[in-house]
């Protein structure tokens, strides 16, 4: 049957089929992992602060409204993938100090597999750690001490938990300056963190061997720590 238009009726041509395409349907969960994955990109190629949840939808192909069945907001999407980030990188940590070595040796090795892994995902470092996001913080991610995360830890306070429990080990042995497990956890850290983020951020600046770099950083730290009678300075940093 020909209509007025002279185009037949009740079919469709090829280019308005192309034109609309179905879209596909997924499990509530295989979606989730979509939005996510998304958003991610989104937020490492515009930052995050340009990212809407209606840019993210059409980026996946859903509608606006559809999304908000997975997610509340942005700031949501943001923590799952964070929480992935921190659980990998407990993982890692988790595999370094199961290493039957000393407890000094095992927290050096801790603090170069938290280097080597935040430099192989620097897209994502910067979203874990360079994102300003007050609401992290009240999700115990910024900060593993608060009440909210001693009650339900996230990834964040666990992996920040492993780091932790090597320094109390060194801390026993009596061998390093200080006693406060708390502070020199911190002071680990953020020797970490700088590395990682000034090699990220900094990734044209015509750096000496990068692995020079981070093995001097890392033993610049562990001379500091170590207390001025302990054999194990000279032990660990004798050339050769």
């Amino acid at each position: 049957m020909v209509g007025k238009t002279g185009k037949p009726q009740g079919k469709r041509s090829s280019a308005e089929g192309r034109a609309r395409p179905r879209r596909q349907r997924l499990a509530p969960e295989e979606r989730r992992v979509q939005i996510v994955a998304a958003a991610k990109e989104l937020f490492v190629t515009e930052g995050i602060d340009h990212v809407s949840m209606r840019k993210i939808a059409r980026r996946v192909g859903i509608t606006q409204a559809a999304i908000y069945q997975h997610f509340e907001n942005k700031e949501a999407i943001l923590f799952v993938i964070i929480e992935d980030f921190f659980g990998e990188l407990r993982t890692a940590l988790d595999a370094v100090l199961a290493a039957e070595v000393g407890p000094l040796e095992r927290l050096r090795r801790a603090m170069r597999a938290y280097v080597e892994y935040g430099l192989s995902r620097p897209e994502e470092y910067r979203l874990v750690f360079m994102t300003p996001m007050s609401g992290l913080v009240r999700a115990g991610v910024a900060v593993p001490r608060t009440e909210e995360a001693l009650v339900k830890p996230s990834q964040g306070s666990l992996a920040f938990d492993v780091l932790d429990g090597a320094v109390r080990e060194v801390v026993a042995r009596g061998i390093v300056r200080h006693g406060n497990t708390e502070l020199l956890t911190e002071a680990i850290w953020a020797a970490g963190h700088g590395l990682v983020s000034l090699l990220i951020t900094h990734d044209h600046f015509p750096w000496s061997d990068r692995k020079a770099v981070i093995d001097l950083q890392i033993d610049l730290v562990f001379r500091g720590l170590l207390r001025d009678n302990c054999p194990m300075r000279v032990e660990m940093f004798s050339p050769g």
